[in-house]
């Protein structure tokens, strides 16, 4: 499963507004990414299929189990 905390802060702070911190929620955001090596893409949470362990996107899975001509 790869799953990192990333920094996905956007510099929302204007004037008036500082900035939250460390509190802020885009400071600390859950991104999971495809176990298969060669895609290694980021996989929204309601789309990740689990396979033998891995934590698959869709492109990925279609692939895994593509017929064999």
């Amino acid at each position: 499963m790869s799953v990192r905390i990333e920094n996905r802060c956007c510099d929302c702070a204007v004037p008036g507004y500082p900035c939250l911190g460390n509190s802020c929620p885009n400071r600390h955001v859950e991104v999971h990414y495809c176990d298969n090596p060669k895609c290694n893409n980021e996989i929204e949470f309601d789309e990740i299929y689990e396979v033998d362990g891995e934590e698959l996107c869709l492109d990925c899975l279609k692939k895994k189990f593509r017929k064999e001509c």
